[in-house]
């Protein structure tokens, strides 16, 4: 009966992928359960992805919307005339519930806040192993500048080689548009540094690997797929599936940017400079995510402060 009740609410709304006319990115809008756009509700994701919002972060907002909406048409409320009481008063049931055991299981809408975690990061020899994985030029380079530099996958696959200057080690993050469908994020330009041999990294795969192409991005697919063609998300993903099961580690490309900038940190940066170099508009942004050091850290900190008082 439960499973009845759940598959009907996906029913009213669901989520649909789309290609927006303008750019031909991927996005996300709820349609109702004849096939027609939710306006009010896609109003508000059309907004996220002028904003530059990825793809993945629109899709969240898009199947919270679909619950919401649902909720609204099962209990017949306006959401336009709906009360904070009926909206923490209307628990709800998980899917698949049915099969616990424990039949008064319920959920209130309204939650406590959980413990935040701390972002999960690479050793030095974790680091370094990921890398040894890596059996193509290309793919040791982009790790390397992911963990050099701290840049979003969405910069990196964006990169033109116009945006490497290789006798300073600086290199340009653009916001624009991309025809492999990669997002910068960040709303301003900004410049991070990297070391010299992460550019001869570079240098080795320009004559060792890089072909000639109709376009100015620096990771091409050139093996299997279409040759010569920005690479693209999907890319990504299988690269890091295949360096998890050759190292055993869990890894995602977003994990050096963790340790990048936890690395920072430990290194004694302050959160200011952390944040211009990850390009987040606020600092608060930096403190909240990575000022969550371990104890070993603080430790460490605080034998660095006896030291430098003399103690």
């Amino acid at each position: 009966m439960l499973a009845r009740a759940w598959l009907w609410r996906q029913d009213v709304v669901r989520v649909q992928r789309i290609r927006v006319p303008d750019t031909g990115h991927l996005s996300w809008i709820v349609v109702d359960r004849e096939h027609l756009p939710v306006t009010v509700l896609n109003e508000y994701l059309l907004y996220l992805h002028r904003l530059g919002r990825s793809p993945n972060t629109v899709r969240a907002y898009a199947h919270h919307l679909q619950a919401f909406w649902a909720f609204l048409v099962e209990h017949g409320h306006d959401w336009q005339r709906l009360k904070l009481t009926q909206l923490a008063e209307s628990p709800y049931k998980p899917f698949l519930h049915h099969i616990s055991r424990t039949q008064s299981l319920r959920h209130a809408v309204i939650r406590v806040r959980a413990i935040k975690r701390l972002p999960r990061v690479f050793s030095p020899v974790e680091v370094q192993s990921l890398l040894d994985a890596c059996t193509r030029l290309r793919d040791r380079l982009l790790l390397c500048l992911l963990h050099e530099s701290g840049m979003r996958i969405g910069q990196a696959l964006g990169l033109r080689h116009a945006d490497i200057r290789s006798y300073d080690g600086a290199i340009d993050i653009v916001p624009r548009a991309n025809s492999n469908g990669a997002l910068a994020k960040s709303r301003s330009p900004y410049v991070v540094h990297v070391s010299k041999p992460a550019m001869a990294l570079y240098a080795n795969y320009l004559v060792h690997e890089y072909r000639e192409a109709s376009h100015d991005y620096v990771f091409v697919n050139w093996w299997g797929g279409q040759v010569g063609s920005p690479m693209r998300y999907a890319t990504v993903i299988d690269l890091f599936r295949q360096l998890s099961k050759r190292t055993g580690l869990k890894a995602t490309p977003h994990m050096f940017r963790h340790t990048h900038a936890t690395d920072l940190l430990r290194a004694g940066w302050d959160a200011a400079y952390v944040q211009r170099r990850l390009g987040h508009a606020h600092i608060q942004t930096t403190i909240g995510t990575y000022a969550h050091l371990s104890p070993e850290d603080m430790g460490d900190m605080f034998e660095r402060y006896q030291k430098e008082c003399g103690r």
